[in-house]
């Protein structure tokens, strides 16, 4: 039986997924990424997603979200 993966460590996914999957041309959803964290059977919903993109943003990231629920990780901004 593996361990169990640790809530806290859900902005971890959320940003891997922005960094390796997104970018201005092909921005990711939040739906998207919570779909994928779910199926990692970690629980989660898309505000939750939501709030760990703006912690992100907040922290500094050039983490950028746009009209219509998408987000992307603006690799120029680095």
């Amino acid at each position: 039986m593996t361990k169990p993966i640790a809530k806290k460590t859900l902005i971890l996914y959320v940003l891997k997924m922005l960094y390796q999957g997104s970018s201005k041309e092909k921005p990711i959803t939040i739906t998207g990424m919570t779909k994928v964290i779910n199926s990692l059977d970690i629980p989660c919903d898309r505000r939750t997603v939501s709030r760990n993109v703006d912690y992100l943003i907040e922290f500094g990231l050039p983490v950028v979200k746009i009209r219509g629920g998408g987000c992307y990780y603006d690799h120029a901004k680095e």
